[in-house]
């Protein structure tokens, strides 16, 4: 009977030290919180849809749904970060090497170069806001906004891109 007690409580004590874990530090980007997966559309100056012809068709669609991703570069830079963005009709869109402020959570404005071999090789950023916990979504999870108004090199009109950082959950995927 003696054993049978050690035994259970050997199991006890050990069931309780390995219960014990410690949690790992998050690690962030040093561009964080700028940087991300963003859910974003795309609207004229006046915050109408942007659409565009079809060559095959001949009739106009929106193209406003876009993906924009911000990260940082190889070096780990804390003021300069990558920025993508494309959409269904411009694949390969843009690729900017910006300069960003992240005590501030912006994205400075300027002259950029798409360094991607497409017709559209420059975008001036004319003003960026990221909004930390500001957009609520259909999963209820509160998520980061973003808005940057640029000017494209390709046309030389202003555009809008407003969206929220991606949370990943189904619901929220629209």
């Amino acid at each position: 009977m003696k054993h049978i007690f050690k035994y259970f409580l050997g199991l006890l004590v050990l069931g309780i030290v390995s219960c014990k874990k410690d949690q790992p530090e998050v690690e962030h980007s040093p561009i964080y919180p700028i940087s991300g997966e963003w859910h974003t559309h795309i609207f004229n100056e006046d915050g109408t849809n942007v659409t565009t012809l079809n060559p095959a068709t001949g009739k106009s669609f929106s193209f406003s749904i876009a993906t924009l991703s911000t990260y940082n570069t190889a070096n780990n830079d804390s003021d300069i970060a990558w920025m993508k963005f494309s959409n269904a009709t411009y694949p390969f869109g843009m690729l900017i090497k910006v300069n960003v402020d992240v005590p501030s959570v912006t994205i400075k404005g300027g002259e950029y170069v798409n360094t991607l071999n497409v017709k559209n090789k420059s975008i001036n950023i004319i003003d960026t806001k990221i909004l930390q916990a500001a957009s609520k979504q259909p999963s209820q999870v509160m998520a980061d906004s973003i808005v940057v108004k640029y000017k494209a090199g390709v046309d030389g009109k202003t555009y809008l891109i407003k969206g929220h950082r991606r949370t990943q959950w189904p619901e929220d995927q629209y």
